[in-house]
């Protein structure tokens, strides 16, 4: 960086020193008038700058910041070419139309795997369980590679079928860890021991093939740069371009360490897999199920969201409760019933006293998970309603509402299942530590954080599978000034020159109604924090229960919106080409100093 600051200050010192010319052939019938009226249509490109030349240097910064910078997840197996194909094609449409989507989604990975790092070392540092210190390095490389589902689990048949399955059927054979699942899989003392070598080579682009692509965006910043000292002007296409070579810095300077576009994850093999697994499985959206035509009958609202595939799914953990047993006088343990609450210090002194090595052996063998009562699911309501709130608006998704679980229809494998993660929380004191959401009645009924902790695959998008230590305010803000800076460069070209005065109008209206739309999420977001029942209500119009008039009340202020900001997206970048029919005379005027320098 050093360096490209030091041929920014060069480059500028030329453009002030230098005079000006421009490389126009005598046999050009291009004439440079001083007036500002002058303006142009087609010109050549034997030895000037020409339109051919100016739309395809930006085209190919254009392409080389938006497809170089991407660094998608780890691939499902069972993902044809062709899908994979389709979704990076959506991933250059987005960066695109909107990069500054990407340079969050960048951001929220980095900050995962900057926690996940922390998490790690605390891990290593605190668990008792570790026997001996990794042989390698646990390094940034593998703080992304293990966001972007790097490790997993690939269990056999016997796991999903036959007498010792713990697993349903329909459930993949290769489970994902997320973020979260690496941290957790850390804290209980099982950190994978590969040599980050193992994992750069699992990317598809090394540090040198990255510098390229820098160089050749700063040279059309610093062209840039150097046009507006020499007071020349910046056409609009070079603005939009901008935007994106700014954006793609941002991109690469969050992702330098994340691998490329690797196909396979690492493969953890071990023991102590199937506990640990079943308790992950449980807490994870993917033991949820979803009866998908059940699912659009439910609300029009839901039906809309089950369209696009955004719904969040309620995990087997969210409709169980650990039970531990009561241990009378005689020493002989018997299941607790529901009873009345105790106090918070009652409840913690109880469940104290489980982690205590004194304690009777019989708790954790006499421990079993039981359905929940309705009692409990209203106090798991009000929990979650609390968590809802310190989550950004975008980040939330309807929820699928699901039958009630009976005891007489509890199959085999999930009671193998119960039993194994019971079996985790007796051999992994942490999970007992750190993963519980709520205890009452005395600390003898236990309810488990729900987390995404297993997946079939890691969304590129940033969901509830990555770690964060903010807010969602603070989410939303970083978002909003994403958009803010994208609609403030091309803001920049406010008094640029337009072909008609319409399309003026348009650019400077597309410019500032995107910035405006990240504050009005922030707006949004904080107002649901400080009133309570606007964020009840918006949960229940992600849920489906308003009425139809409510539905309509907020639905169609949302589309007219998204549909203005997907025509505002566009607009910036169709017009950016389409504006370079007519140009100035003096925008294919170039400073003597750029012809010095090779570049594309």
């Amino acid at each position: 960086m050093a360096v490209l600051s030091s041929l920014v200050i060069i480059f500028i010192k030329a453009a002030l020193a230098v005079p000006l010319g421009h490389a126009v052939s005598p046999e050009s019938t291009l004439t440079i008038s001083t007036e500002s009226s002058s303006v142009v249509g087609f010109v050549g490109d034997p030895n000037q700058r020409g339109t051919y030349s100016l739309v395809i240097s930006c085209l190919l910064t254009l392409v080389l910041c938006v497809w170089s910078a991407l660094h998608l997840n780890v691939p499902h197996p069972d993902d044809t070419v062709w899908y994979r194909f389709w979704v990076n094609t959506r991933w250059i449409f987005t960066g695109v139309y909107a990069p500054e989507l990407v340079v969050f989604t960048a951001w929220r990975q980095w900050s995962s795997a900057k926690i996940l790092g922390r998490k790690v070392q605390e891990a290593k540092s605190s668990s008792p369980r570790i026997d001996k210190q990794p042989r390698h390095q646990w390094t940034m490389a593998h703080n992304f590679f293990a966001s972007t589902g790097g490790f997993a689990f690939e269990l056999d048949e016997s796991s999903h079928s036959g007498p010792d399955a713990f697993l349903p059927a329909a459930c993949p054979r290769r489970l994902t860890l997320t973020a979260r699942g690496m941290a957790f899989l850390s804290a209980c003392g099982h950190l994978p021991d590969v040599p980050r070598v193992d994992i750069m080579d699992k990317s598809k682009a090394n540090n040198l093939a990255k510098a390229l692509v820098i160089i050749q965006a700063s040279w059309l910043l610093i062209q840039v740069v150097g046009r507006l000292i020499a007071k020349l002007p910046v056409t609009v296409l070079e603005v939009n371009t901008v935007a994106h070579v700014m954006c793609a810095f941002l991109m690469y300077a969050m992702w330098w360490h994340k691998p490329l576009s690797p196909n396979e994850p690492f493969i953890l093999k071990g023991d102590w897999i199937p506990p640990l697994c079943a308790f992950m499985f449980m807490t994870s959206e993917m033991s949820g199920s979803v009866d998908e035509q059940s699912l659009k009958s439910q609300t029009s609202i839901k039906t809309m969201f089950a369209f696009l595939h955004l719904y969040s799914k309620v995990p087997e953990i969210e409709l169980l409760c650990l039970r531990r047993p009561v241990l009378p006088s005689g020493g002989n343990p018997s299941v607790a019933t529901p009873s009345s609450k105790t106090t918070a210090a009652s409840e913690r002194t109880s469940i104290t006293c489980d982690r205590e090595e004194s304690c009777p052996n019989e708790q954790h063998s006499n421990m079993k998970f039981a359905i929940v009562s309705s009692t409990c699911l209203e106090e798991l309501r009000h929990k979650r309603l609390d968590k809802a709130a310190g989550t950004a608006f975008f980040e939330r998704r309807p929820r699928v509402t699901v039958p009630d679980l009976d005891d007489t229809t509890v199959a085999d494998s999930s009671q193998r299942r119960w039993d194994l993660a019971i079996a985790a929380t007796r051999d992994y004191p942490v999970i007992l530590d750190h993963h519980l959401l709520h205890t009452h009645d005395g600390g003898q009924c236990m309810h488990f954080c729900p987390e995404e902790l297993l997946v079939a695959r890691v969304q590129n998008w940033p969901w509830d599978d990555l770690l964060r230590d903010v807010g969602g305010l603070v989410v939303g803000l970083v978002l909003w000034l994403a958009n803010f800076g994208y609609g403030a460069i091309h803001a920049a070209a406010w008094n640029d020159h337009f072909p008609t005065t319409a399309e003026k109008w348009l650019w400077r209206s597309s410019a500032v109604y995107i910035g405006f739309c990240g504050g009005l999420w922030i707006i949004l977001n904080y107002m649901a924090q400080a009133y309570r029942p606007l964020n009840e209500f918006w949960e229940k119009w992600m849920d489906g229960k308003k009425k139809a008039w409510q539905n309509a009340l907020i639905g169609i202020p949302v589309v007219l919106c998204g549909a203005s900001l997907l025509f505002a997206r566009a607009f910036l970048v169709i017009e950016a080409f389409v504006s370079v029919r007519e140009l100035p005379a003096s925008a294919y005027v170039t400073p003597a100093w750029s012809q010095v320098f090779p570049h594309l």
